[in-house]
């Protein structure tokens, strides 16, 4: 794709949507380091970083969880990054759930009816194909904190669109496998970044509580209660059990030798343990 016709696709679309600042470039080791260099040089000068959305049309060293490698070939994704000021620390826990929540919402107009986006925990989104589970997406959020400041939070999302079966693991689709490739790089974009903007927009609000974002988020889960997964929390070790559900903060429950088990991070690494 020719990144000037890219850029004018966003602009064409852009009107009022998304932060007030936007940053789009051809080719980026991720727009995660973009968005920490950018924050790094704002607080070196004592500067005030106004909301920020960082797009690229291509990345070489794009990366999800655990530092694994994320598929970011030129124009075939929406590689993105939003940087936001959080004043309270305590609101970070409510992000991933907002922005998986909103993601997923948006991107299910896109998908056959059979197949809607689902949340897997704790930032995968997936769609269901012929009883496979397959990522189509996924989040990365982290935070720059400075003593008696704002933190500000990268929020780090992509969705595969356009990807071939050739630039996929077995495991992950594109929005054009399942048959949704008719929407333009800049359309799908903007549905996204306006999917997020719509549940950033409760971040800050005290009513909206993370009980009604993990309300939110339970709806859209790939898991449903009684399944058996495997989880993994750090290192080889791996606790296998039955899936419970979420708590009202958003950890995931599992119940494992007569015993419910309360996981803040980590990951599923398998939805179906044989017995």
């Amino acid at each position: 794709m020719d990144f000037d016709r890219y850029v004018e696709g966003l602009e064409r679309r852009r009107d009022s949507r998304g932060p007030e600042n936007l940053v789009v470039l051809p080719r980026v080791e991720s727009t995660n380091a973009i968005a920490r260099a950018v924050i790094a040089e704002y607080q070196s000068e004592a500067q005030t970083l106004h909301p920020l959305l960082i797009l690229a049309l291509e990345q070489s060293g794009g990366r999800g969880r655990q530092g694994r490698s994320w598929s970011s070939p030129r124009g075939k994704g929406i590689y993105a990054t939003r940087v936001i000021s959080v004043a309270d620390p305590a609101r970070l826990q409510a992000l991933p759930l907002l922005v998986g929540v909103g993601l997923c919402r948006a991107l299910s107009p896109h998908l056959p009816a059979s197949s809607p986006c689902r949340l897997k925990w704790p930032n995968d989104l997936v769609v269901e194909i012929g009883g496979e589970r397959r990522k189509i997406g996924g989040i990365l959020i982290e935070a720059a904190v400075r003593p008696g400041e704002e933190v500000q939070a990268i929020v780090g999302f992509g969705v595969n669109h356009l990807h071939g079966a050739g630039d996929l693991p077995d495991t992950a689709t594109s929005l054009g496998l399942m048959g949704g490739g008719a929407v333009t790089l800049e359309d799908l974009t903007w549905d996204l970044v306006e999917g997020v903007e719509a549940e950033l927009g409760h971040l800050g609000d005290a009513d909206y509580s993370v009980k009604s974002a993990v309300e939110s988020y339970r709806g859209l889960s790939v898991h449903q209660p009684g399944e058996r997964i495997a989880f993994r929390s750090g290192g080889d070790a791996v606790v296998e059990g039955t899936f419970v559900g979420f708590d009202d903060t958003g950890r995931l429950l599992i119940e494992s030798g007569g015993e419910r088990i309360s996981m803040a991070a980590g990951e599923i690494i398998e939805e179906v343990i044989e017995e």
